[in-house]
């Protein structure tokens, strides 16, 4: 894995928009004299990202998102099916922690198998990984341990896409993804298995994000200007609840 694929914690701004396909292709003709594609696509495309998503019985997570809570965490467990290191296959636990358009995020490595017996920290793989973990990786996973007991956090969907990233060639502060063919499944929450059971959007949208730490560069507002982008907020997580009618205890 990449020193950003290793990176634990991340603090920036994110907007999304809902394009066409079409608009897809012209932005990243107009943006490739600035970014390069990450070095991590597979034959100059893409890669693949598959996360398990957690909430309460009540859809706490679902509900402050639709409701517009401007401050809210989600809990996810994140595997890159095309990334390995050596022969050991790994998965990010993540909190995700959401204030408007800005994003943090605090992550613990894992090894695959045992993803989700760490998460729970009453299992013996929990206690002998946060023995064994950096004083860094035992504050993440205190906070969520916390939240999976509070709450009562269990998975209840995993969502599925192929990711085309573009990284800004000066600074790497600046970054544009394209995910497309976003699917959902709620059952069978095992990573190896990829495929949704529904389209979280229809198969000829892209949902591009743009991501910066501190600013968007003159020549990307003048791109995104050029081609009349209008922010959409969206949650990849809530509309694949909302496409199942996932809404929990009622």
């Amino acid at each position: 894995m990449s020193r950003r694929l290793h990176q634990k914690y991340f603090n920036r701004f994110e907007i999304k928009y809902q394009i066409s396909m079409i608009q897809r292709d012209v932005i990243i003709r107009h943006i490739q004299p600035f970014m390069n594609l990450d070095s991590h696509v597979i034959n100059d495309s893409h890669y693949e990202v598959r996360s398990v998503y957690f909430d309460s019985p009540y859809r706490k997570a679902f509900l402050e998102k639709t409701n517009g809570i401007k401050t809210r965490i989600k809990l996810r467990i994140r595997y890159y099916p095309n990334f390995q290191n050596g022969d050991e296959e790994l998965v990010f636990i993540e909190l995700k922690k959401k204030n408007n358009e800005n994003v943090s995020k605090n992550r613990v490595l894992v090894p695959f198998e045992s993803a989700f017996k760490v998460v729970d920290n009453s299992t013996r793989e929990a206690k002998e990984f946060y023995k064994n973990a950096s004083k860094e990786d035992r504050a993440n996973l205190e906070e969520i341990w916390y939240l999976y007991n509070r709450y009562y956090l269990q998975p209840v969907c995993v969502v599925c896409y192929n990711r085309q990233p573009y990284m800004d060639k000066m600074e790497n502060r600046y970054r544009m993804t394209f995910d497309t063919n976003i699917q959902v499944r709620y059952y069978n929450f095992d990573l190896h298995y990829g495929n949704g059971s529904k389209y979280v959007v229809p198969p000829n949208v892209c949902v591009m994000e743009v991501k910066f730490t501190s600013f968007i560069p003159n020549w990307a507002v003048k791109i995104l200007q050029r081609n009349d982008m209008i922010q959409e907020k969206m949650s990849k997580f809530a509309s694949g609840l909302e496409r199942g009618h996932i809404f929990g205890i009622v």
